[in-house]
C-alpha cells in the first residue's frame, strides 16, 4: 500500500474547527493515544480496538486494523517511537496528531477521542510533511486546469515576525491581468485549504489562472506558527492583517492590474471578506464562498443538531453554553468548542453585511445546495442585508457541498474524505464576474 493511500478511519466531526490555534494537552487524551500506539506496537490489535467507540468498531475491527497495520509495517519496518505534535479540538471532541516513527520512515496519525467517554472515535493515517507548508495529501491538478497556460511562483506574504509561505498561479502572456487573493475558512488552514483528500484552493487557483486571473494563495498564520497562544489569537491576527498584506503584495506586482484585484473568501474567511476588502482599498469586487451570516454559536450547536452526534444531554450542555455566549456572560479566556469566549465576542462585533454595503463594488455570493454548514439562513441574512444593491449577484448550485465538489445523497462530513474537485461551473462563474467587472470606484465606508 503506497504510504499516501493509508487510511483507517476518518473521525466523524465538523469540517471546521472554528479554533484559531492548538489546546493545551489533555492528559486523557494523550494517555488514550499512547496506549493505542503500545498496542500496535506491540501487535495486540484486539487491545488496541477495546477502546473504540461503537461506530470505529463496526468501521474498523481487530482483524481488519491488523492487515492493515501489518501493510503498514512492511513498508515502513516496525514502529520505534512516537510522539504528540498537534492537539486540538473539532466539535467537541478531541483530536491529537501524532508522529510516528518507523525503521524506515515516518507517518503521521490523527487520533480523535470523544472527551464524554474517553472512546477512540476515529483514526487516520498519512505521510509526515517533509518540509514547512507541505501538504499531507497529495494534490492532484483539476481537469479543467491547463498547465500550459499558467505558471506558479513562491511568494511571502506580509512582514517579519509573521511572513507566510504562499504561491502565486500567473497567467502566461503579456499581461497584466486581473487578481485575486483567496482567504480560508476557520481554524489553521494551509495554501490548498486542504481538507481530507481535496485541496479546494489549488483548484480555484489553477482553475482560475488558466482563464488569464492571477491568484495568490498563503498559509494562515495559525497554521504557519503553531507557537501561537490561542487565548491571544484575535481576528485580525488570523485572518484579516494577512489579508490586506496579501492584497498589497498583488499590488506591487507587474502582472497585476491594479485596479481589478478583487478579494475572495470561503466559509469564515467569506464572512471577513468586507472588511479585509475594506482595509486593503482600494479593490474592486469582493467573492463570498458559502459566507457565514449567522452568529457562531448557532451555527455550531445547528451543525451538531443536523449531525446528531450528541446525546441530548450533551446537545443541552451545549446550547445553554452557546446562550452564554451570545449574552457575553462567559469569561472571556474560557474556551468552548475549540475557541476562547473572547474569539467569538471578537467576531460579534463586527458587522460585515454593513462593511459589504458600504464598499460600493460588484459582489459576488455563491452557495452549495448540500452545505449542512453554512445554510439558507445564511444567504438570506447577507441577501436582506444588501437588498436593493444592483451589484450583487448570488448563484446557489444544487448539488456542490460546502467545499463547492458535486456530491449526492444526505450531505455529511464523511464525503469530505472522498477526493473530488471544485466543480467548473464555480470556476466560470467567478471567472465570468470578474471580466465582467469595472475598475475600482470609491468605496463610502473607506
Amino acid at each position: 500500500m503506497a504510504k499516501q493511500g493509508i487510511l483507517i478511519l476518518a473521525a466523524i466531526f465538523l469540517l471546521e474547527a472554528f479554533m484559531p490555534g492548538l489546546h493545551p494537552a489533555n492528559a486523557s487524551t494523550d494517555s488514550r493515544a499512547d496506549e493505542l500506539f503500545t498496542a500496535l506496537r506491540d501487535r495486540r490489535f484486539t487491545k488496541a480496538t477495546e477502546h473504540f467507540d461503537p461506530t470505529m468498531k463496526q468501521g474498523l475491527s481487530a482483524d481488519q486494523l491488523q492487515t492493515v497495520w501489518l501493510q503498514i509495517v512492511a513498508t515502513e519496518g516496525n514502529l520505534e517511537k512516537w510522539k504528540i505534535i498537534q492537539r486540538g479540538e473539532m466539535s467537541g471532541i478531541n483530536v491529537v496528531g501524532v508522529e510516528l516513527t518507523f525503521e524506515h520512515g515516518k507517518l503521521l496519525s490523527t487520533v480523535s477521542v470523544r472527551p464524554q467517554t474517553d472512546e477512540i472515535a476515529g483514526l487516520y493515517f498519512r505521510p509526515l510533511p517533509t518540509e514547512p507548508g507541505a501538504s499531507l495529501s497529495p494534490a492532484t491538478s483539476p481537469p479543467y486546469a491547463d498547465a500550459v497556460k499558467f505558471h506558479a511562483e513562491a511568494v511571502t506574504v506580509g512582514e517579519n515576525p509573521w511572513k507566510l509561505p504562499g504561491i502565486l498561479t500567473i497567467p502566461n502572456g503579456s499581461g497584466p491581468f486581473p487578481a485575486i487573493v483567496l482567504l480560508a475558512g476557520s481554524g489553521p488552514q494551509d495554501r490548498d485549504e486542504t481538507i481530507g483528500p481535496n485541496h479546494i484552493f489549488k483548484d480555484f487557483a489553477e482553475g482560475l489562472s488558466t482563464r488569464g486571473i492571477v491568484v495568490l494563495r498563503y498559509d494562515k498564520r495559525t497554521y504557519a506558527y503553531h507557537t501561537l497562544d490561542p487565548q491571544k489569537v484575535t481576528v485580525e491576527e488570523e485572518v484579516i492583517d494577512d489579508g490586506v498584506a496579501a492584497v498589497r503584495l498583488l499590488r506591487a506586482r507587474r502582472e497585476v492590474e491594479r485596479d481589478r484585484i478583487f478579494v475572495v473568501g470561503h466559509s469564515l474567511g467569506a464572512m471577513l471578506t468586507p472588511e479585509v476588502a475594506k482595509k486593503a482599498w482600494p479593490v474592486a469586487g469582493i467573492v463570498l464562498l458559502a459566507p457565514v451570516g449567522r452568529k457562531l454559536p448557532a451555527v455550531v450547536v445547528q451543525q451538531m443538531r443536523y449531525l446528531g452526534q450528541a446525546s441530548p444531554d450533551q446537545l443541552a450542555l451545549i446550547e445553554r453554553q452557546a446562550d452564554e455566549i451570545s449574552a457575553h456572560k462567559m469569561p472571556p479566556a474560557q474556551y468552548w468548542l475549540g475557541a476562547p469566549a473572547s474569539y467569538y465576542y471578537d467576531l460579534d462585533a463586527r458587522d460585515e453585511v454593513a462593511i459589504a454595503r458600504s464598499l460600493d463594488v460588484p459582489i459576488l455570493i455563491l452557495h452549495g445546495g448540500r452545505d449542512y454548514q453554512v445554510i439558507d439562513e445564511d444567504i438570506r441574512i447577507w441577501q436582506k442585508g444588501l437588498k436593493g444593491d444592483a451589484k450583487v449577484q448570488v448563484d446557489t448550485f444544487p448539488s456542490l457541498n460546502h467545499l463547492f465538489i458535486a456530491g449526492a445523497g444526505e450531505p455529511g462530513p464523511a464525503e469530505y474524505e472522498t477526493p473530488g474537485h471544485v466543480d467548473v461551473a464555480v470556476i466560470g462563474t467567478i471567472a465570468s464576474s470578474i471580466a465582467n467587472a469595472a475598475g475600482t470606484t470609491t468605496a463610502r465606508g473607506a
